[in-house]
């Protein structure tokens, strides 16, 4: 495994927390320089490296995606200008039809601590009903009833249900029906403090808990 990035540097993780107390265009072009050598440079290194193992280890294309530290605030109650976090996907190759992306994995640092996940959190409407299928056929919902659990034992947090009801006209087990509640599916590893990001095996730290997730990714890409 690559040994190039040496983790994200502390004062990136300072820079994010001064940010968040300083979330103002004037305090952000004033540390710019800060930003770029501390937290966009590690961050699109960081990127590159896992990119380059995932594809490794999934034997497949992965399309790596790095998250503007710029908010979309044109819908937003909230208009701070930038984000406290780094984030960044690596999400699935589509097949030949262009379908199939219904995944990806995802990384996340805050001024709280590392965050690693899989899944999609809004599954395309075509993909949507596949799910729902799945979800009812007396083999496929049940192995997906236990991987879900067995990611929980690994220590997972899921992500919660988008419907309070069930939609109406699925024949589902009433053992899977709750499954049918959500409307995308992701698996979440989380990590108080920053020392998963900030040592020399970061990376190797993130394809971990990418393995550890993949099986919902697998799943989802089967849709």
């Amino acid at each position: 495994m690559s040994d190039g990035f040496e983790g994200f540097p502390k004062a990136g993780v300072k820079f994010l927390k001064d940010l968040e107390k300083n979330n103002s265009r004037d305090w952000f072009n004033d540390n710019k320089k800060a930003y770029e050598q501390n937290v966009k440079a590690p961050a699109e290194q960081f990127l590159s490296e896992v990119h380059f193992e995932l594809e490794k280890k999934l034997g497949g294309e992965v399309v790596p995606k790095l998250f503007r530290i710029h908010r979309d605030v044109r819908f937003s109650k909230d208009k701070t200008p930038y984000n406290s976090h780094v984030r960044m996907a690596f999400f699935g190759k589509p097949g030949k039809t262009g379908q199939g992306v219904h995944s990806g994995f995802y990384f996340s640092l805050d001024t709280k601590g590392v965050f690693y996940g899989a899944g999609s959190m809004n599954l395309e409407k075509q993909a949507l009903e596949k799910y729902r299928q799945a979800v009812c056929d007396g083999r496929r919902g049940p192995a997906l009833d236990k991987m879900m659990k067995a990611l929980v034992k690994k220590g997972c947090r899921l992500s919660e249900p988008d419907l309070k009801r069930l939609p109406s006209g699925y024949d589902v087990d009433p053992a899977y029906a709750p499954l049918l509640q959500h409307k995308g599916l992701g698996a979440w590893l989380d990590n108080r403090g920053h020392a998963k990001a900030t040592g020399r095996d970061a990376v190797k730290h993130a394809v971990s808990a990418f393995t550890t997730v993949r099986p919902l990714h697998d799943f989802l890409m089967s849709l």
